[in-house]
């Protein structure tokens, strides 16, 4: 089944229902902040949303056109302006914005590609972030299972810190506390600058 056909069928388990407790703490201490903020593999969108708190615009992508209209829709109800969040079906490889983002968040997003496709997303990231923008990874599922089992695909902070070590490196790096029911000791919380920072 492809991702599209998973949202027209309403056959979408990994969606929380919510925004990431960690994000939203993120957010309410002030550590977020700026222009521009990309949200790949955003479902949704309740992430983006959260984020057009403090951002000038928020991009949420997806491959999957219900993903798109379902964000539409929690955009509307929740009253956020068209200008601060724009859902765009769009594939993340190919993607070519008009300039690069301050904010690049990724959460179920990297757990959803294949082992095969990893480097090119820490390519796609280091291309697509702003000289001095900041990668946060809310990093799941950080759990024991056959690497090749999923999506999704099981993650660890290790994996993570390596993919990106070329070009970034960790300012924080920790379990997260709080998380969405289901997801209770599986997230780790990723923040990453250039290493020239």
């Amino acid at each position: 089944m492809s991702w599209s056909e998973a949202w027209e069928e309403g056959r979408t388990p990994w969606d929380a229902g919510a925004e990431a407790p960690a994000l939203v703490e993120l957010i309410d201490e002030g550590e977020l902040g700026g222009s521009r903020a990309l949200v790949p593999g955003c479902g949704s969108g309740y992430d983006a949303l959260a984020l057009a708190r403090v951002f000038e615009e928020v991009v949420g992508l997806d491959l999957a056109a219900g993903a798109i209209d379902r964000m539409e829709r929690l955009r509307v109800e929740r009253g956020v302006a068209a200008d601060r969040v724009r859902g765009i079906r769009a594939d993340f490889f190919e993607f070519e914005p008009e300039e690069p983002f301050d904010l690049i968040y990724d959460y179920t997003f990297l757990c959803a590609i294949e082992r095969g496709r990893r480097e090119a997303w820490a390519r796609r990231m280091d291309e697509l972030l702003a000289e001095d923008g900041e990668i946060v990874t809310l990093i799941f599922p950080v759990v024991d299972k056959p690497a090749d089992e999923g999506p999704p695909y099981a993650m660890s902070p290790e994996l993570v810190r390596n993919l990106l070590a070329r070009e970034f490196r960790a300012v924080e790096l920790s379990e997260v506390e709080e998380s969405n029911e289901g997801r209770e000791g599986m997230e780790w919380l990723g923040r990453w600058v250039r290493r020239d920072r």
